[in-house]
């Protein structure tokens, strides 16, 4: 579907069905979920999306529409190279990041859904970008990664780190085994360990804690699909059961 993941291909169902059921066990434990999607999955999944909508504990952000995957973006990342990035970006040249940003509002806004939170598709963002989601009334920008980051306002948004361990780069799932793991030179922020999922869920509620002892909001990021193929979603549940409450992104204020 929309998002064409990697992680897509291991996957019976499309992510947006995992998105439904992960928000479905946050719901269970009163805990709300800021989930982004993509523009292009709203309007080829409208029903399954209503379905999210209709969910009292989650909150829809954006996610671009079409993930970095038209030859505009594959031509503005080569010449990104080309010009040693003086020139060019993952998002694509200034009027189609808008054209990118304003069509994902659109889409959900056909549904009845107010756009107020954003998320690149893997934290990519340009210049441009802050100006551009302010321009169409986005307010929360959640697109580092920063183990000590804090809440903060910057160019005109609320921008909400990352400082609990990602899913993605550190979780044993699909694709990212051990042999995958051992032989990629991925390094972040967190290092480059991956964990298995219950052994990471446990990481990232140490962060959570030593960041409300410092009276810091911890962000936790965890993606449905990666939660469903870790172990279908028991450590995620875990996790919920272990969250006393939270906020939805748009409701933290810098």
């Amino acid at each position: 579907m929309s998002m064409e993941t990697r992680d897509q291909a291991y996957m019976d169902g499309t992510e947006v069905e995992a998105a439904v059921e992960y928000a479905r066990i946050a719901g269970k434990y009163d805990v709300p979920v800021t989930l982004f999607l993509t523009g292009k999955s709203v309007i080829e999944e409208p029903e399954k999306v209503r379905t999210l909508v209709a969910m009292d504990n989650v909150e829809l952000g954006g996610h671009d529409y079409w993930a970095f995957t038209t030859p505009v973006h594959a031509a503005w990342r080569a010449l990104g190279k080309v010009t040693r990035n003086r020139i060019g970006s993952w998002n694509g040249p200034r009027p189609f990041q808008a054209h990118e940003i304003r069509k994902t509002v659109a889409a959900f806004g056909d549904l009845g859904v107010t756009v107020r939170s954003w998320r690149d598709h893997a934290y990519r963002h340009d210049r441009h970008t802050a100006d551009l989601l302010s321009q169409y009334d986005i307010t929360h920008f959640s697109d580092t990664v920063e183990p000590d980051g804090t809440v903060h306002k910057e160019n005109g948004l609320t921008v909400v780190p990352v400082n609990t361990p990602p899913d993605h780069e550190h979780v044993y799932h699909s694709f990212r085994t051990r042999d995958f793991v051992a032989n990629d030179d991925f390094e972040g922020p967190f290092g480059a360990e991956s964990r298995d999922v219950e052994d990471w869920a446990e990481w990232v509620l140490d962060h959570v804690a030593d960041h409300r002892c410092a009276g810091k909001t911890a962000t936790v990021l965890a993606h449905p699909a990666c939660m469903q193929l870790a172990d279908g979603f028991t450590a995620f549940e875990d996790l919920c059961a272990a969250i006393d409450g939270g906020r939805f992104l748009s409701a933290v204020e810098g």
